[in-house]
């Protein structure tokens, strides 16, 4: 004859939940700790590119949907302004940035473009001239932060941003 032992429901066959949140407190502090030693990232540098990019595609289609060009204009290394062109070499009216409610973006964190930079579209809303002619070669405008860069280029024959 066999003899059974008795189960013991009360064993411990696991972690209590005081061990379990303690457990979850300590990596959360070690996380904190390692974190915020990592160096600092170019997140502002990346945000500032994609928003570029979004205006440059904003001009594009406004361009395509218009009888006029449409261009992007770095007045300094920080301000931008996005309009048509009514009539060509006679400069262009800013209209408003998105997102931003006035007539003129501003790069933010520090981030900087080379003054003067000049990006048109013709009404194909590929990159071209300010005489309307097509580019024959990608144009690219470079976004720093003093320590990274960030390109930004337009195919010339299409105006799509890879």
């Amino acid at each position: 004859m066999t003899h059974l032992k008795p189960h013991n429901k009360q064993g411990s066959n696991g972690f209590t939940l005081i061990e379990v949140v303690a457990t979850l407190a300590l990596l959360g502090i070690i996380a904190v700790g390692v974190v915020s030693r990592l160096p600092s990232s170019n997140l502002n540098l990346v945000t500032e590119a994609d928003r570029m990019g979004s205006h440059l595609r904003y001009a594009q289609i406004r361009a395509q949907a218009d009888t006029y060009q449409w261009r992007l204009v770095f007045a300094d290394t920080t301000t931008y302004q996005i309009g048509p062109v009514v009539l060509p070499g006679e400069g262009f009216t800013p209209g408003i940035v998105p997102g931003t409610g006035a007539l003129q973006g501003t790069l933010s964190g520090g981030v900087t473009a080379a003054a003067g930079t000049v990006i048109h579209f013709d009404s194909w809303g590929r990159p071209s001239s300010d005489a309307g002619v097509p580019l024959e070669s990608d144009q690219t405008i470079t976004l720093t932060d003093g320590t990274r860069s960030q390109g930004i280029t337009l195919l010339a024959g299409t105006g799509l941003i890879p």
